[in-house]
């Protein structure tokens, strides 16, 4: 019994590949083919039909596959075109950081330049001529080093906003680079 299984196992094997088993023997497994696989046989529609399902399964196949290549390509020029989306937003902000930046060095700079003329030993005289006082050196003195302590505040702060204008322009010159490399993948992304 099993070596018939085995022999009706090995006769359908064959008829799936095309070849028609010439002999079949209870007793003997060995198989003989008179043609070739490549063959039609009027004698078994059963594989002309197989062969037509693997042809237009293999069409549809390829058809599948370049399906999916098609895909694939614009999943990745999407994920570009976000990617570029998301840099050029970050260039609008960084360049919006850049004009924060010059509003508030604009007034500080204005103030330094107030303090510096303000700070003259001619003008605080001038200024504290109709305050009387016992001891007017002190109260120059006193004069002097709260224009001097503005003095400083104001240069330290101008000189973090140089410090954050340079960082921030070197950042917008890294973003700029990135949106130029992604638009260059994008475009090669796009091509047929």
């Amino acid at each position: 019994m099993r070596l018939l299984t085995l022999a009706t196992v090995s006769a359908a094997t064959l008829l799936a590949v095309g070849q028609v088993p010439l002999a079949q023997n209870a007793s003997d497994t060995t198989t003989q083919t008179t043609r070739k696989p490549g063959s039609s046989s009027p004698n078994c529609p059963e594989v002309d039909q197989l062969r037509k399902n693997v042809a237009v399964l293999s069409g549809e196949n390829q058809l599948l596959k370049k399906r999916v290549a098609d895909l694939e390509k614009d999943r990745s020029a999407s994920t570009i075109q976000e990617q570029l989306e998301k840099e050029e937003q970050r260039g609008e902000a960084l360049q919006n950081h850049l004009f924060a930046i010059s509003e508030k060095e604009g007034p500080l700079a204005s103030r330094l330049d107030q303090i510096n003329q303000l700070i003259k030993p001619e003008v605080i005289d001038r200024n504290l001529a109709g305050a009387g006082s016992v001891h007017p050196e002190d109260a120059r003195e006193d004069v002097r080093k709260a224009l001097t302590n503005e003095k400083v505040r104001i240069q330290t702060q101008l000189d973090l906003l140089k410090q954050d204008q340079r960082r921030t322009q070197a950042s917008l010159a890294t973003t700029d680079a990135a949106i130029q490399r992604l638009k260059q993948k994008l475009l090669e992304a796009q091509r047929p």
